[in-house]
């Protein structure tokens, strides 16, 4: 058996065009920016895109050929430095690895650069400007993809996350790296068939379990059963990228090519049909700290701070609701984590057991709410370093660049050194938080959090406090959005439009067909 060499990378950003936060290599290197075997050292036997790639080569006639992973946290958009610099090192390390037969990349979809509104796709085509045109590439997407006509005129085998909290990661990179082996080793031609809907979906109401991001991911799973197709996609699109590609859309990849373009008729028209389910009416910080306190909820009560959370681009230390909260002087609350690294310094310095006085929050997005006035006693400090034990990225080394659990007014607090989403228990439980014990808990979340956290609370009220990830789009200043746009235009129609890319075996000549 003759060995195959597959190149694995990682480039993945969601941006926000209106966060404070710029994305620059700092931002990657906090995060992750590695290559060569420090690649497969950081990410094999983990739980994500890449440990999916790398277990399903395993034991196989394809080695992997680790080039290059970067990774920064959600938020503003990417500098074009930083942008073109990691793109040099990818094509540098492609260069340098010798002749591959084939390519698995794991993106986000939602990467929006300063210079660039569909970098992703700039980033495939640099590649196949030095691979060629028929260079197998399978590519791993995030659910919240900004798929674009682009991108998928790039011939690159898609396969989206049909899981939101996205835990269906390794899963989806397992199910990547098969198609790209059967392309490689059965000359397996793939029909790539696409329809982007004129809709701009709020995310909080997007989750799989339930509700109409279900309704759609159960479609195109029973689609899947039906012989034919390889992956069937949603994306609901990330709506905070000021692009002109921004919004929802379906990609079906398929070994038969009617029944490809079928599915993707059928799906889009569904998601389309589906528009009006995923908007909801959510409460602001006072009326989310009324509702917490009344009798009758399941406890803990989380309230789940949505327009601040990291993940979407927040910056996770606005105040509006954490104020609220201290006001109300709730028994058994927990608040976190809030991310104010001069606070993390400060308890530090001042060591466990101390009582100092700080200005909390409020100094990344000052215009959510002003920092607040607090005598705190210091509880526990760390380094701010754990590993996830829950489903989402399970195994994946986590750093916060420091943690502080602190105690106000009788609630607790966790700060860390920089914004982080609340998706894995061991954020809490490194510094000898337990959740369970608590009535009220204020989080910095949206939705993934739930696939760890919903055996162990009660109700879960959303909140839309200020903050730059609100689920109100009249708040943002859009300019390069495509017109006919819903819900800015309550009048846009949908006929489906699909576009197929054909994707050839490696058996077939060099030449594309059309």
């Amino acid at each position: 058996m003759s060995t195959r060499r597959v190149g694995i990378a990682f480039f993945y950003h969601e941006s926000h065009s209106f966060s404070p936060l710029r994305t620059d290599l700092d931002a990657f290197r906090q995060e992750a920016l590695l290559s060569g075997d420090d690649l497969i050292e950081a990410y094999r036997g983990t739980k994500t895109e890449l440990g999916g790639f790398l277990d399903a080569l395993e034991g196989t006639e394809f080695v992997p050929v680790p080039l290059v992973a970067a990774a920064a946290s959600p938020a503003g958009q990417v500098t074009t430095e930083a942008y073109e610099q990691i793109r040099g090192d990818m094509l540098t390390a492609l260069a340098g690895a010798g002749d591959l037969d084939g390519l698995l990349l794991a993106l986000h979809g939602a990467m929006v650069v300063d210079d660039y509104q569909d970098p992703e796709t700039d980033l495939i085509e640099h590649i196949r400007r030095k691979q060629g045109a028929a260079f197998p590439i399978a590519v791993t997407l995030d659910l919240h993809g900004n798929v674009t006509r682009g991108l998928i005129d790039q011939r690159a085998s898609c396969f989206g996350f049909q899981t939101y909290p996205h835990v269906d990661a390794y899963e989806q990179g397992l199910r990547a790296a098969t198609a790209l082996m059967r392309q490689v080793r059965d000359g397996i031609t793939y029909y790539q068939c696409f329809a982007k809907l004129p809709a701009l979906l709020p995310s909080v109401n997007m989750r799989t379990a339930e509700g109409p991001m279900h309704k759609a991911v159960t479609a195109a799973q029973d689609w899947e059963k039906r012989g034919g197709i390889v992956a069937a996609s949603i994306f609901g699109g990330y709506p905070y990228a000021d692009i002109e590609g921004a919004g929802a859309s379906v990609v079906v990849l398929a070994t038969d090519r009617a029944v490809g373009e079928e599915s993707c008729r059928s799906l889009s028209s569904l998601l389309w049909s589906l528009r009006e389910e995923f908007v909801t009416e959510l409460p602001g910080a006072a009326a989310a700290v009324a509702l917490a306190v009344q009798p009758g909820h399941r406890r803990p009560v989380v309230l789940a701070d949505i327009a601040d959370n990291p993940l979407s681009g927040g910056s996770a230390d606005t105040t509006a609701l954490v104020a609220e909260v201290l006001k109300a002087r709730v028994p058994k609350s927990l608040i976190g984590a809030l991310c104010d690294a001069q606070v993390v310094e400060q308890c530090r310095a001042a060591g466990e057991g101390a009582t100092i006085g700080i200005r909390l929050g409020g100094k990344i997005s000052p215009q959510f709410g002003p920092p607040l006035d607090l005598e705190v006693d210091i509880i526990r400090v760390s380094d701010g370093r754990f590993r996830n034990t829950g489903p989402m990225n399970t195994g994946l080394q986590v750093d916060v660049e420091g943690a502080a659990y602190l105690r106000a007014q009788g609630t607790d607090i966790l700060v860390t050194g920089r914004p982080i989403t609340a998706n894995d228990p061991e954020l809490f439980g490194h510094v000898g938080l337990d959740v369970t014990g608590y009535d009220l808990l204020v989080m910095k979340v949206k939705n993934h959090f739930r696939a760890a956290f919903e055996p162990l609370v009660g109700d879960i009220i959303c909140v839309d406090a200020p903050g730059v990830a609100s689920n109100d789009f009249s708040s943002f200043p859009f300019r390069n959005l495509p017109t006919g746009l819903w819900p800015f235009d309550l009048s846009a129609t949908f006929t489906p439009e699909v576009r197929v890319a054909v994707i050839p075996g490696a058996f077939a000549s060099d030449r594309i067909p059309e």
